[in-house]
């Protein structure tokens, strides 16, 4: 997987900013937090997963991580999927931009009609970044993030993408806040 596509996939797989007056607030409500980054990238993760599994499974062996423990795994994030929402469909409707009416009109529909077409959204585009040269990277990503909880997972997909990306990501990235 590229740069960028890894970038994407963990955005897609995604500390809140610190305030500081009203024009840290305006800043934050058009850049993503690490929260956000961190809610979006528990909240993807069945949906990588899957798309993981269906793209790669003709190239990875039968006996391998994905195919042997990538359900469970997705199973569970799927449990978080729940309390990670609020954050992840903030993200979500950040990193697709507010300008589009399209997106706008999507944004008012209720929450169980927006989530099965984020849910499939996320898949599709995860699979149309799956290149079968990465399939073994993927499988060997996976096999370790399944030996981390779901939340620390998160933490750290936040920092790491606050870290590479900040400001040059589109929508930006929020200054994480001093520790």
């Amino acid at each position: 997987m590229g740069k960028n596509s890894a970038c994407g996939a963990i955005l897609a797989l995604a500390a809140l900013a610190a305030p500081v007056g009203a024009q840290a607030a305006e800043a934050n409500a058009t850049c993503l937090t690490e929260a956000e980054i961190s809610a979006l990238a528990v909240y993807s993760v069945p949906n990588l997963i899957g798309a993981a599994q269906v793209s790669c499974a003709p190239l990875l062996s039968s006996k391998g991580f994905l195919a042997t423990g990538g359900t469970a795994m997705a199973q569970r994030y799927a449990a978080r999927q729940e309390l990670v929402w609020p954050k992840a469909r903030t993200a979500l409707f950040k990193f697709g931009g507010t300008k589009d009416k399209d997106l706008a009109m999507f944004a008012s529909l209720p929450d169980d009609a927006i989530r099965p077409l984020m849910d499939a959204l996320i898949e599709q585009m995860a699979a149309e970044e799956i290149k079968p040269g990465s399939c073994r990277d993927i499988e060997r990503l996976a096999e370790v993030l399944d030996l981390l909880d779901p939340e620390t997972t998160g933490a750290l997909t936040g920092v790491i993408v606050s870290l590479a990306l900040g400001a040059k990501q589109k929508p930006r990235i929020c200054p994480a806040r001093k520790l």
